[in-house]
């Protein structure tokens, strides 16, 4: 783990602990995609993220890309809880050799596509930087309503037997010049409407590839095993897993920024078009903390910590 993940993941850690309990004005807290909070009689799910330059986006970027990711990363998320989108707030810190026509084009980008994911720019706020090396930093908070069936798909709802589904190909999403599919996001909200509305209940959680097949399903594994206080583990077949073009397994478990849904859904429910069965939830053998383990040929792989790190 490296010096900057490490302390990522203890700050998201102490994010978790700090929120508490769920309660009754925030059912769901820190740890998943989004929370849950309620405003009057209404549930409403949010969640923030940002774009960072020279971590999420290299220098020199063009600008709409930029403004891209940073709404469809998080749009994204409400795919991931089975949400729909309602609307966002968005908030930038600008080199200080910004120009001002930049600028404007920025928040025109941002404005445009949060309304081309039905998810519209409805406020904000921006800063400055006094170093001129400060880097872009580009950050998108979006709201979103729950299905009018009251179902959220969370990470940690996963049962031993759960079929392990994966909602697209991964790997390969940065280009060695910077550019690649990770600033071309198409967030799968409709994707995860029609699961729902197909299968119901029946979808016990799901997540969205973020930081690497490998690591995304190890926390599901570790929030469900919370949940029900037993050990569970996520089990892939490394062969059904579908790949990009010219990508290879590892790749594919590692590289991140895939943005695709991995959902587990009860055992022996259909799987629909457009979903790739590609393993299950098991409970692991004494002493085996793995959260993650992929059968390869001539063996396993532990794929728990393969993940894309932010840096």
């Amino acid at each position: 783990m490296s010096g900057r993940q490490s302390i990522e993941e203890s700050v998201i850690a102490r994010a978790v602990q700090l929120a508490g309990s769920p309660s009754a004005r925030a059912p769901i807290g820190a740890g998943d995609d989004m929370a849950l909070v309620s405003v009057g009689t209404a549930k409403v799910l949010f969640a923030v993220d940002q774009v960072v330059e020279g971590i999420h986006f290299r220098a020199g970027t063009p600008l709409d890309l930029v403004a891209r990711k940073a709404v469809a990363r998080n749009v994204s998320d409400i795919a991931a809880m089975g949400g729909l989108p309602s609307a966002c707030v968005a908030s930038a810190t600008l080199p200080s050799d910004m120009s001002a026509a930049d600028a404007r084009a920025l928040v025109d980008a941002v404005a445009h596509w949060a309304q081309s994911f039905d998810c519209p720019l409805v406020g904000g706020d921006t800063a400055v930087h006094t170093v001129a090396s400060a880097p872009l930093t580009l950050s998108v908070t979006v709201l979103a309503s729950v299905r009018s069936d009251g179902i959220i798909a969370r990470r940690s709802g996963a049962c031993a037997g759960d079929t392990l589904l994966l909602g697209g190909a991964v790997g390969g999403s940065f280009g060695a010049d910077g550019l690649g599919r990770h600033l071309h996001i198409e967030p799968r909200v409709s994707q995860a409407q029609q699961l729902i509305d197909q299968l119901g209940g029946s979808v016990h959680a799901m997540i969205d590839i973020s930081d690497g097949l490998g690591r995304d399903a190890a926390r599901i594994a570790h929030a469900s095993g919370l949940r029900t206080g037993r050990s569970l583990q996520a089990r892939l077949r490394g062969d059904q897993i579908p790949l990009r073009s010219g990508v290879t397994l590892r790749q594919g478990l590692c590289d991140g920024e895939d943005h695709e849904l991995l959902a587990a859904i009860e055992a022996g429910a259909p799987i629909p078009a457009g979903w790739t069965a590609i393993g299950s939830i098991v409970t692991p053998q004494h002493g085996d903390t793995r959260g993650c383990v992929v059968d390869v040929a001539g063996g396993e792989q532990d794929a728990s910590d393969l993940g894309w790190t932010h840096g």
